[in-house]
């Protein structure tokens, strides 16, 4: 639906334009005196000329507002609309900032706060209280405390308690990726919601508009004859050139009955097993039982009811009665303090970039980062900068492979900065590493959806744990140590060596980082 800003923008150029169709009609029936159309042309418009420019100057200063967050982008608006100033502003219609974006936020901004204000210090991790509270005061993410959390890192170990859990369940599914192919994985997966649907199980099916483009109607239509609710999110038309395009759901969340919950980095498809074009994907995903399945449970309704306009409460009343046998007590579970934190273009804060800044500028011994792509803009930049050069062990895992091209490189023009601040890379050479993992000293982890760039961190919608356990932390660190075998590590010097061509791919993927 269009908001009354666009329409009003809509209607200047419409009234702009009927108002000069006498004009045009004179061209068009006196083609023979061009100079005669063309002089009556310029005569009309410089009759209201200093209106246009008024109305014009306007428009510049509401893009320069919605915009005012982000310089760049700014910039690149206003070079559009003063070098092409008609076009700029259709373009600007078509794809530019939503205005009705700021009146979703403004809803969006009201959680619901718990009646416990205070968020808990680990009992294990008191130094870590500031990065928890932070957490809780941007995303009213609670610290919860007993949880059994497996490391997951690659498809295979990821997909067999998957499909295990989804094939077990009994009261019910929540189901919801970025990517669902429909090839072998894909199919399999489905031919189990659709058993889990036909033996009683209530199955719900959510999935991204844009990252699942090539999933078609057949797929979704078989689960929707099963009886499974199957959605996509944010579904546009003419989707390759609309905004809406631009807010994606990246999350991957799986919760089966309440009692265990999925999460992490694979997507539903065969390339996630290693057998696609890039070879073995090395990936993170986590299996959880605990209280944090609850929390993505929360964060799953949410996205639901925003999709489908149903209300939240009709469906956790429809939980309980499902689960109403089901008296859950944690705490025979091991004592493992986490927090569940959304994010997403419409949330008050960028709450993950904010846990990571925190984990990052209070490092005192270590951050191991392992991103596919690495465009998260200057000031995160400069935190791990000022980190390595305070002392701090400093390391960067990526891919050497690409599956973006410009996003790979605007990734490595990062690299010369880092490298100078003493920061180690390392290339993953083994598959493509898609892993979204972040160590902080020996106490703190982070694992989730979210990659280490512009759109994860402040369009997209995604979900992180920050994990508080010395153990989780270890698990996380031999597995770093155990890739770093499978890596080549970037030197400065060599580096500086890098070809003219490499300079120029690095250059302009610096340039085009600004809109990715």
């Amino acid at each position: 639906m269009w908001s009354k800003t666009k329409i009003i923008i809509l209607a200047i150029i419409v009234a702009f334009i009927a108002g000069n169709i006498p004009t045009l009609l004179d061209f068009f029936s006196q083609n023979t005196n061009v100079t005669h159309a063309i002089s009556n042309i310029y005569s009309t418009l410089n009759k209201y000329l200093y209106h246009l420019i008024i109305i014009y100057s306007l428009i510049v200063a509401y893009i320069i507002f919605l915009e005012g967050q982000n310089p760049d982008r700014t910039l690149l608006w206003l070079v559009a609309l003063i070098f092409i100033p008609v076009i700029g502003v259709l373009i600007y219609i078509i794809i530019g900032p939503d205005p009705s974006a700021y009146k979703r936020k403004r809803e969006y901004m009201k959680p619901e706060i718990p009646e416990n204000t205070e968020c808990p210090e680990p009992s294990d991790c008191k130094s870590v209280s500031f990065l928890a509270k932070l957490l809780y005061s941007v995303s009213s993410a609670k610290l919860l405390k007993n949880n059994k959390v497996d490391i997951l890192i690659d498809g295979v170990e990821t997909f067999t308690p998957l499909k295990k859990a989804l094939r077990e369940a009994t009261k019910y599914i929540h189901f919801q990726y970025f990517i669902i192919n429909n090839d072998s994985l894909g199919q399999e997966i489905r031919d189990i919601l659709i058993e889990a649907a036909n033996r009683g199980v209530t199955v719900r099916v959510l999935y991204d508009a844009i990252g699942s483009w090539s999933l078609n109607k057949e797929y979704t239509q078989m689960l929707e004859n099963a009886g499974i609710e199957c959605n996509s999110f944010y579904p546009v038309s003419f989707a390759r050139f609309r905004r809406k395009m631009n807010y994606r759901n990246h999350r991957k969340i799986v919760v089966v009955d309440g009692e265990i919950a999925f999460t992490g980095g694979l997507n539903i498809g065969d390339e996630y097993l290693g057998k696609g074009a890039l070879g073995y994907w090395r990936d993170t995903h986590i299996r959880i039982v605990g209280e944090a399945v609850e929390e993505l449970n929360k964060i799953f309704i949410h996205d639901w009811c925003t999709r489908t306009e149903e209300k939240q409460k009709d469906i956790y009343d429809e939980i309980k009665t499902l689960e109403k046998e089901n008296n859950k007590d944690y705490t025979s579970l091991p004592e493992t303090p986490l927090q569940v934190v959304p994010s997403g273009i419409f949330t008050p804060w960028h709450s993950i970039a904010k846990g990571y800044f925190s984990m990052i500028s209070r490092a005192t011994e270590r951050v191991w980062i392992a991103t596919p792509y690495f465009v998260p803009g200057n000031s995160l930049v400069d935190t791990i900068v000022n980190t390595s050069l305070s002392g701090v062990d400093v390391r960067l895992m990526m891919p050497r492979s690409k599956d973006h091209f410009l996003v790979h490189w605007a990734s490595k023009s990062n690299f010369e900065k880092l490298l100078i601040a003493g920061v180690r890379i390392f290339l993953y050479e083994k598959g493509f590493l898609h892993s979204k993992t972040m160590l902080s000293d020996k106490n703190v982890s982070s694992v989730g959806t979210c990659n280490m760039d512009v759109r994860s961190l402040e369009i997209n919608f995604e979900n992180q744990l920050f994990i508080y356990d010395r153990e989780i932390n270890n698990s996380f660190a031999t597995q770093f140590e155990k890739d770093i075998k499978d890596c080549t590590e970037i030197t400065l010097e060599e580096w500086l060596k890098r070809p003219l061509w490499q300079k120029i791919l690095e250059s302009f993927g610096k340039l085009y980082s600004a809109q990715i």
